[in-house]
């Protein structure tokens, strides 16, 4: 056998194998989601784009839903309690008919399955026990309130609701401990895994961002942590994690981030990414009335508005930090926070260039 048949021999067998794993890693979960969840089978699973998380469409009887397996790595704060904590603020939270998603319960009564039976991604290698967290599926679409044109009222209706989950969060009972987003986790880890990550490929460092970067602490911790600024936030809130139905309003996804923080870091990461992600001509628009809608339940103050810069630049710099540790966690690239088909050295490079840019 030529050298050229041996190495298609050899692809087809490895394409067979993963497709194998694949395929019993999802027939395993369905298993888990009638057992567990009491879904009707048959039921159809179907892997997403990974991302921090293994995410998976489930359909059951003509329902859908999304089962969730969280995933273990350094950069987030992943433990069981952490995972319980999310799930019963969003049961919470939507006792108030507020814009989250929808857990469900278990068999058992419980949100988390905490089990080493939890069922494995094919790919992931982690070891130890998993969890996982099923939803009820939101049949809604991104950016659809403001393209072709803005919907006012309907994004009036956004910000109230990004504003109202802020206040009822405050009245949450707090029976499991959460990460504070506070600036050892905004600014310095993710300057610390950077700063490695330069040094060890290029023997750099950030001097050149050290005194913006005292700049954005003096700024924030002129905030302080009062109740009315410093509380329960939701800490990812980019315009892809909302999606809306005509039917059924809005519903703001992935509270796994979930954290105390900064109210305004929340408004500052919406206002960031709708400048790009959003053409120019409507973002004046959207801005005005997701914040007339945010301060009729709370409104922010003007320090609070002087600092949505600076929580803007924070959170593209939290961002970096992520992508970074999520590109190694799939194997040097994360397609669904690289664009394109950039290597993790060439994110590098971009990373530094938006760095500059802030300075």
């Amino acid at each position: 056998m030529d050298s050229s048949a041996s190495s298609a021999s050899s692809a087809s067998s490895g394409h067979s194998d993963s497709s194998d794993s694949q395929e019993s890693s999802l027939s395993s979960i369905a298993s888990y989601l009638a057992a567990h969840y009491g879904l009707a089978e048959p039921i159809d699973v179907n892997e997403l784009e990974p991302g921090a998380n293994r995410n998976y469409l489930v359909t059951s009887k003509g329902r859908r839903y999304v089962y969730r397996v969280y995933t273990d790595h350094d950069f987030y704060v992943r433990n069981p309690e952490a995972y319980q904590y999310e799930l019963d603020l969003l049961a919470y939270l939507g006792e108030y008919e507020l814009a989250v998603p929808d857990p469900v319960e278990r068999l058992d009564g419980q949100r988390l399955s905490v089990m080493e039976d939890t069922p494995r991604a094919a790919t992931d290698t982690s070891g130890g026990a998993r969890c996982g967290a099923l939803f009820h599926f939101f049949e809604g679409e991104e950016h659809v309130t403001w393209h072709p044109e803005v919907n006012e009222p309907v994004v009036i209706s956004c910000g109230s609701a990004v504003a109202e989950i802020h206040q009822r969060a405050d009245q949450f009972p707090k029976p499991y401990c959460r990460h504070h987003f506070d600036l050892q986790y905004l600014l310095d880890g993710p300057l610390q895994t950077l700063g490695s990550i330069l040094k060890e490929r290029r023997g750099e460092d950030l001097s050149f961002f050290k005194d913006y970067a005292d700049h954005m602490r003096r700024q924030i911790n002129g905030l302080g942590k009062g109740k009315e600024i410093y509380g329960l936030i939701h800490a990812d809130l980019h315009v892809g994690n909302i999606l809306y139905h005509p039917e059924n309003g809005y519903c703001i996804l992935d509270f796994d981030q979930c954290a105390f923080g900064w109210r305004s870091y929340d408004v500052a990461t919406f206002l960031y990414n709708i400048i790009e992600t959003v053409p120019d001509h409507l973002t004046d628009e959207i801005w005005r009335c997701f914040l007339e809608g945010y301060n009729r339940v709370r409104p922010l103050t003007q320090q609070e508005m002087d600092c949505l810069p600076v929580f803007a630049n924070a959170w593209t710099l939290w961002d970096i930090g992520e992508t970074l540790v999520l590109a190694t966690q799939w194997g040097g690239h994360r397609p669904d926070l690289v664009e394109g088909d950039l290597t993790q050295d060439e994110y590098l490079d971009e990373a530094v260039g938006l760095l500059r840019g802030m300075v």
